[in-house]
């Protein structure tokens, strides 16, 4: 995977990999996932842009452990585009789900639309979960001398 494309754009800038930024990032992830499975049966609606949030930090951490920053106001979509880039397609499907959680995501706090059904929110919280890990786990394969303590 090529991130000049993205750096051209002005989508990316380069920084040094921070690997305190990368733990804090995971870390909130994954107390945002706690957090949307405390509020999903209160207020589905907003349990799942929560759980849309833990996927978007995970992906953050993922483009920071490559070296670089989101910028601009394509931020989302970039950190979506390039999770899917990095994950690679046993995980297609997945980051579907995240790009799906997104638009939704973008639907809901915009425009206040529906996010969706409590059905649809807890296959959010699912999909997060699902995510989180796996994208924890390319971090760490990729420096094995990293470790996470959460």
């Amino acid at each position: 995977m090529s991130f000049n494309i993205y750096l051209k754009k002005g989508l990316l800038k380069r920084q040094n990999v921070n690997f305190k930024q990368i733990e804090k990032q995971l870390a909130r992830a994954k107390k945002d996932l706690d957090t949307a499975r405390l509020v999903l049966k209160h207020d589905p609606e907003w349990g799942a842009t929560i759980a849309y949030q833990a996927m978007l930090r995970a992906g953050r951490a993922l483009v920071f452990s490559k070296g670089y920053l989101p910028a601009d106001g394509a931020q989302h979509k970039t950190v979506v585009e390039l999770t899917h880039s990095l994950l690679g397609k046993s995980y297609s499907s997945l980051v579907e789900k995240f790009e799906k959680m997104r638009r939704n995501r973008n639907q809901f706090f915009y425009e206040s639309d529906p996010f969706g059904t409590l059905t649809e929110a807890e296959n959010s919280l699912t999909a997060a979960a699902e995510l989180i890990p796996a994208i924890q786990k390319l971090i760490q394969k990729d420096n094995p001398q990293t470790h996470f303590d959460f």
